[in-house]
């Protein structure tokens, strides 16, 4: 609004939120104070782009060609900018950089920052991150602003790993307990702390708790912390101290109670195990012995049964040669009372002594050679045997033929049967 007030002497506004920005014009030659504490003036405008984190854009900013010289880099976005930057990216060569600002964006998470181990000063006010994250490896880091964002919790890492920390500025965020700030309680350096604006700022006793838990604060909230306020917070909170410390004393009590039994329990588990273990060891054991055996055994029997293979193989070819024997002796017992009619093509000199078809049988056939050494007496039993059989005086070469021929088949005929029996 605007506002015409030349006879004003003090303008006093406190905790209250304006929209838009106010126009105080006039003559005011009384005017000597505007008091506008914890005040937040509301920014309403709509930015109509993003605007990315560039190298080229880090040197226009520096005035410095090479990056792993910049100490400072300032990234916030003046109230005349339409346009935020949303996302922290492209920072990974300026190593050395010491304070860092990103104030007044739309970021909504901490990234990217893993190169910037000798950061000191981090300000990421007026933006929207919702989770403390990524810093971690900032052991250097001494300030942090993070006021008018949406943060709720505080990591428990964050006071064992940013041990340099000594000004937190957390005003006007979503913190609803107390207990989040006992967190921070390891970090011995820390002097300036600001809750303002958060729900627990509004709990009863919330500076004298802060100051009694936070020993080591000076600055509260932008307020020096006196002597009477220490004295207050140990009055007020030192019997509630002392009996929170004896029932945590009493549950540590019981907890290490717990253990033991749990480690009595543990160690007759592990004595059962390892009872366990041994009998299964010597199952074990005896099972291999038990394998040995049997596979002596087993190379035992297989070499007695290579053995009797080849003595059944050895018996079977005896037993194949007396039946192949056993048939050629009733072949030629077959054949034993039929006269012999040697064939004209084959000269009796050629003629062996043994039966030509009898194979391994060594019986003789009733044939008479006719030797220089035969008696005149077998020379006329076989005439006599060959005039019997002919009608002529000696048989034709068609009959010897047609003789043989029917030999021959008869021979087979009575070989297979030989077989089959």
């Amino acid at each position: 609004g605007t506002f015409k007030v030349p006879a004003l002497g003090l303008i006093f506004m406190e905790t209250y939120r304006f929209h838009h920005a106010f126009i105080i014009s006039g003559t005011f030659q009384h005017l000597c104070v505007i008091h506008l504490h914890k005040h937040l003036l509301l920014d309403k405008r709509q930015y109509e782009g993003t605007r990315y984190i560039t190298e080229d854009l880090i040197r226009r900013l520096t005035k410095c060609e090479n990056l792993v010289l910049v100490r400072t880099l300032d990234l916030s976005t003046s109230m005349a900018s339409d346009k935020q930057f949303r996302y922290i990216e492209n920072l990974d060569k300026c190593e050395r950089l010491q304070v860092l600002n990103l104030s007044n964006n739309r970021i909504e998470r901490i990234e990217k920052l893993e190169k910037l181990c000798q950061l000191r000063e981090l300000l990421l006010s007026s933006n929207k991150i919702r989770k403390i994250e990524g810093l971690e490896h900032m052991t250097n880091l001494q300030v942090v602003n993070l006021a008018f964002n949406n943060i709720e919790h505080l990591p428990v890492w964050m006071a064992k790993k940013l041990r340099s920390l000594h000004t937190i500025n957390l005003q006007s965020n979503k913190i609803f307990s107390l207990h989040e700030i006992t967190k921070l309680k390891p970090l011995k350096n820390l002097t300036c702390l600001t809750l303002a604006e958060n729900p627990i700022s509004s709990l009863p006793h919330y500076h004298l708790f802060l100051i009694f838990h936070l020993r080591s604060l000076e600055i509260l909230d932008g307020q020096p912390i006196s002597p009477q306020e220490r004295e207050q917070a140990h009055q007020r909170f030192h019997m509630e101290e002392v009996e929170r410390l004896e029932q945590e004393l009493e549950l540590r009590t019981e907890e290490i109670a717990q253990l033991q039994r749990e480690r009595t329990t543990a160690l007759e588990e592990l004595e059962r195990q390892e009872t366990l273990n041994q009998n299964l060891r010597q199952q074990h054991q005896e099972q291999q012995q038990s394998r040995e055996e049997l596979r002596r055994e087993l190379d035992t029997k297989s070499d007695l049964l290579k053995q009797k293979t080849v003595e059944l193989t050895r018996a079977c070819q005896k037993h194949y040669e007396l039946e192949q024997e056993l048939a050629f002796h009733k072949i030629d017992a077959k054949f034993e009372p039929l006269p012999f009619y040697p064939d004209p093509e084959v000269g009796l000199e050629n003629l062996s002594s043994e039966s030509p078809y009898i194979g391994k049988s060594r019986q003789k056939r009733n044939i008479t050679f006719p030797l220089e050494t035969d008696s005149m007496g077998a020379q006329d039993q076989q005439k006599a045997s060959s005039a019997d059989l002919t009608e002529t005086d000696g048989p034709g070469e068609h009959d010897m033929s047609r003789h043989a021929q029917l030999r021959g088949t008869l021979c087979s005929h009575i070989i297979i049967k030989a077989l089959n029996c």
